[in-house]
């Protein structure tokens, strides 16, 4: 017997999907509170599978998203603003598919906190808007209330002008009437009097050196700080120098010169700044020591000027005294012409007639005797080969005497030699030389310079040296009528002269002589030369030869003057 396999082919029959439909329960809704819940729909079709979107996005489950009925609904629990949608179903089954039409929902909600803009700060009399802002669906309405008591309702409120007392609390209060919700925020406005006016007053007394001085700053206005300004630094607070706990006075105990200059105070607050005039601070003080101007040392007949000052305020006052005794007042005292009686003491006192205070200083002036002539005197006729002495002559008070030759130091020119020494003002030659001739000065000086006396000329006297005749040796009779014969010297002064014939003086003074050329005139001449200053005399000889015969007389006149036939031409005598 065979047997019979049997298969058993089960066909499914799938229906098109048709007229998908989507529907809610409830399109208006308020946040946090309702339940959305979609139903999804079709009016033909079988094996239907359900897929949900919300605009582009797939729908998944979650716990506030549920699916149910096959995926056929969708339930959002405690709908928020961001569930509206648009929401829309779509159905597969394989051989075809449908989407709905979409739904989307209008979520009511808010208010939330609600934003407050306006200023923190404003000064009296000014106005304040405040605006008050919510994010809410439909829009807040909105009341307005000030440290608790309602004011205004809208969501602008505008002050009036402010006063002090509108400083406080600003609350605005937003209402949905839809959801029965409300929010509140506050904003704390500082309402601040602008600083009108800044001035610096004083005690009244007048600020004194090691006394206590107090200057306050006076403010119109409500100041938030105040702060002391000198010379446009802040001022440096010490163990004297102290502000008050509100800062509005500024105290010195004790106040000193240190603290003169300009100051002045700030006040500032919130709104607004102003700051003092400058007030001068001027420290009463002194005086201190003085101190004197002036020469130390002066020569009689002289003037000194003495001027006196001293550090104070306000300038002191001054008195001059002498040895002790008063003499003079104001800041500048000048002598009569000194003598040596005024050498002593002089005193200066400074008084401040503020501080009742005073302070003295002294000065000793020292009086020499001035140089009122200084000259060069010798002790002798200056002859060569003696000792000759120059003094230095001063009148006055002198320090050092110096020599000069020629506008020359002896002692920088090296001019000293052993033959010339300075011992106190006298210039000693041993002996004197001609080749000392020079023009001589002595300076004196002192504590007010070098006083010069006026040239001496040194001419040393000597001689006489090295006498000659000149003259023909020989002569022929009739070639000449006379033989002059010269005698000269060297000598200061220039000598005198006189002549011998054969050792006897003849009558002939001069330095020429003529003689009659004969041949008994043919002898031997002498000139001699004397210095009547130095009392040296000294002699020479010619002699004189004559050849030929004599055709003229033996005695020959000349000038009025004839001896022996000789003529004597005299010359001027030259003395120094």
């Amino acid at each position: 017997m065979h047997s019979v396999l049997k298969a058993v082919v089960t066909l499914s029959v799938k229906e098109p999907i048709s007229n998908v439909t989507l529907r809610a329960n409830a399109t208006d809704l308020v946040e946090l509170n309702d339940t959305a819940i979609f139903t999804c729909s079709v009016s033909s079709g079988t094996s239907l599978s359900y897929r949900w979107m919300n605009g582009s996005s797939e729908v998944a489950a979650s716990d506030r998203v549920r699916l149910g009925v096959g995926n056929s609904t969708l339930s959002i629990v405690s709908v928020t603003r961001y569930d509206e949608g648009p929401f829309r179903c779509e159905v597969i089954n394989g051989i075809s598919n449908g989407t709905s039409q979409p739904i989307g929902l209008k979520v009511r909600f808010g208010p939330e906190r609600p934003d407050v803009t306006s200023p923190d700060i404003a000064m009296t009399g000014h106005i304040v808007t405040f605006n008050c802002s919510a994010s809410s669906q439909p829009p807040s309405q909105f009341s307005w209330f000030f440290n608790g008591s309602q004011m205004a309702t809208g969501s602008v409120y505008k002050t009036g002008p402010l006063t002090l007392a509108s400083h406080g609390e600003y609350t605005c209060v937003a209402f949905n009437n839809i959801t029965y919700r409300n929010s509140t925020v506050s904003k704390m406005l500082t309402v601040v009097a602008p600083i009108t006016s800044v001035s610096i007053s004083t005690s009244g007394n007048q600020a004194t050196e090691g006394d206590s001085f107090t200057m306050t700053c006076n403010i119109v206005g409500d100041p938030s700080s105040i702060h002391w300004w000198k010379n446009h630094t802040s001022v440096r607070l010490d163990n004297r120098t102290h502000v008050s706990f509100d800062n509005r006075t500024l105290a010195f105990n004790p106040v000193q010169h240190s603290d003169y200059g300009e100051y002045q105070c700030m006040a500032r607050n919130s709104v607004s700044n102003r700051t003092s005039t400058r007030y001068t601070l001027l420290v009463n003080y002194g005086p201190k020591q003085p101190v004197i101007a002036g020469a130390p040392i002066a020569e009689t007949e002289q003037r000194v000027t003495f001027n006196c000052s001293a550090s104070s305020q306000p300038p002191s006052q001054f008195s001059w005294f002498f040895n002790g005794s008063q003499v003079v007042t104001g800041s500048v005292y000048e002598t009569g012409p000194l003598t040596l009686p005024g050498h002593g003491e002089y005193t200066c006192m400074a008084f401040n007639n503020v501080t009742g205070r005073n302070s003295t200083v002294s000065k000793m002036l020292t009086i020499i005797e001035a140089i009122t002539s200084v000259t060069v005197k010798r002790n002798k006729l200056p002859i060569a080969s003696d000792n000759l002495t120059l003094t230095c002559d001063v009148t006055g008070h002198y320090d050092t005497i110096y020599w000069m030759k020629d506008n020359l130091s002896l002692v920088l020119n090296n001019t000293l030699n052993s033959d010339i020494t300075i011992s106190n003002n006298s210039l000693h030659f041993s002996p004197v030389k001609v080749s000392n001739d020079g023009n001589y000065q002595c300076v004196a000086t002192n504590l007010f310079g070098p006083n010069t006396s006026p040239k001496y000329q040194l001419l040393v006297n000597y001689g006489p040296l090295s006498v000659n005749i000149s003259g023909p040796g020989l002569v022929v009779i009739g070639s000449v009528i006379t033989a002059n014969l010269k005698c000269s010297a060297d000598s200061r002064p220039t000598s005198e002269y006189w002549w011998k014939y054969i050792n006897q003086s003849l009558p002939v003074t001069g330095s020429l002589m003529a003689v009659g050329v004969s041949l008994k005139n043919a002898k031997i001449y002498t000139c001699v030369a004397k210095n009547c200053l130095t009392n040296i005399s000294m002699s020479k000889t010619i002699s004189l030869d004559v050849t030929g015969h004599s055709p003229v007389p033996l005695f020959q006149s000349r000038g009025g003057l004839m001896l022996m036939g000789l003529v004597a031409l005299s010359l001027p005598l030259i003395n120094h």
